[in-house]
């Protein structure tokens, strides 16, 4: 998660309003029967990508943690890295803590550049069988997981001394990611091959150009051109997946274009895939970005104004993906904690509800900050206090956030 993602979006919406001149005229999709819980070994071969979405919501991050990461070197930082960003580390507790809350998706962002063990870009086992174990705890309690590489977008000074990868125009560089994607996504691919669909793929986390404006989350002047370079990431990874059999010939893979962000789609296209309607398009909103993101003191909800926002993104996911049969999942979302509850609390009302008119699942940010730990309203951090789960005593700071999203989505 970066605070700037919305503002590029904000920022891109004239953009959209000539990109986007269908918005009014979006195809209408037939209702969507959606088939009770998944049980255990099913392939979801009987699903479409908009009905698996649905299956998916609501859903919950594991923030800070499995993604935490540094740049610098090229050494195995180890399991240590789990606390590094001042999370506790996971226990199965907190995993059931979620699940009882009635969450059915986890999304477990995962930084491996840390965890390379050789030239070969082996992964550490000690870190994926970490990562297993996690995952499992989830999978134990019948939800959705989400898997994927997080932090591994580098700047290209970074990609001298720093295993990943970066965005741009430079053509030995794109070649040296590529093969750092393939080799991640190869291995992830058949350690978990035998598991089912309720573990998801998300290839990339909001890939762009670091060494660009407002680290890459600006709008680029070549935005096409850099799409078409993340479309041909997206199809290496999705080739290495499906290569290697198994559950993952028929398993959802999460596809993303520009920083993830809902507009900036131009000049992308979805892979070639051997399986059918397999591919879920991958988003992040923190949406009005004042509200959600900023440390301003925009902390009171209007329905004329944040919620205008709201319907403006939406619509325009419904209008470019969703009326045209493809699933979405929104990975991230969240509004700040400015000692505002009330106003939170009609956010999350009108944007759950938002989401779920036009069938898009939402995945909410989790990094355990909340404002009395960060001065509150008007500190320099308190765009950041995506605080839910009190990972320490699994209790939820704001129980009345997590009723009124499930008294929506559920």
């Amino acid at each position: 998660m970066k605070i700037k993602l919305l503002a590029a979006t904000l920022l891109s919406l004239s953009f959209m309003l000539v990109f986007n001149s269908c918005l009014g005229n979006a195809e209408k999709e037939s209702p969507q029967v959606i088939p009770e819980d998944l049980p255990d070994g099913t392939l979801a071969s009987d699903l479409t990508s908009i009905q698996f979405a649905l299956k998916m919501q609501a859903g919950w991050n594991l923030g800070n943690t499995l993604d935490a990461s540094s740049t610098g070197d090229k050494n195995n930082k180890g399991l240590s890295t789990e606390t590094s960003w001042g999370m506790p580390a996971t226990t199965r507790q907190m995993i059931n803590a979620v699940a009882e809350a009635g969450f059915r998706t986890i999304r477990i962002p995962v930084s491996w550049h840390n965890h390379i063990i050789d030239s070969n870009l082996t992964i550490d086992p000690q870190w994926l069988a970490r990562v297993k174990e996690i995952t499992d705890w989830a999978l134990d309690k019948n939800m959705f997981v989400i898997l994927n590489i997080h932090h591994d977008n580098i700047t290209s000074s970074q990609l001298a001394n720093t295993y990943g990868y970066t965005l741009n125009t430079n053509s030995s560089e794109q070649e040296e990611s590529l093969k750092y994607i393939k080799a991640v996504w190869k291995q992830l691919a058949e350690y978990f091959k035998d598991y089912d669909q309720h573990l998801i793929f998300e290839v990339l986390n909001e890939p762009r150009n670091r060494d660009g404006e407002n680290d890459g989350f600006a709008i680029p002047s070549n935005l096409s051109q850099l799409n078409g370079i993340i479309a041909s990431y997206n199809q290496a990874a999705l080739n290495e997946i499906r290569s290697t059999g198994s559950g993952n010939s028929q398993r959802f893979i999460m596809l993303p274009y520009y920083a993830t962000s809902a507009c900036d789609y131009s000049g992308w296209s979805l892979p070639s895939d051997t399986a059918s309607d397999k591919l879920l398009i991958s988003v992040h909103a923190y949406c009005p970005y004042d509200f959600c993101m900023s440390n301003t003191s925009d902390s009171t909800f209007e329905e004329s104004d944040e919620g205008s926002s709201i319907d403006w993104l939406f619509n325009t996911i419904k209008n470019q993906w969703v009326s045209k049969g493809y699933g979405v999942v929104m990975g991230e979302t969240s509004a700040s904690d400015k000692n505002n509850l009330s106003e939170r609390l009609e956010w999350f009302d009108y944007y759950y509800k938002a989401a779920k008119k036009n069938k898009v699942a939402v995945i909410l940010w989790d990094n355990m900050v909340i404002s009395s730990a960060s001065g509150g309203q008007g500190d320099i951090n308190s765009g950041e206090c995506h605080g839910y789960l009190n990972r320490t005593n699994q209790t939820w700071y704001f129980p009345a956030i997590i009723e009124k999203i499930m008294s929506v989505t559920n």
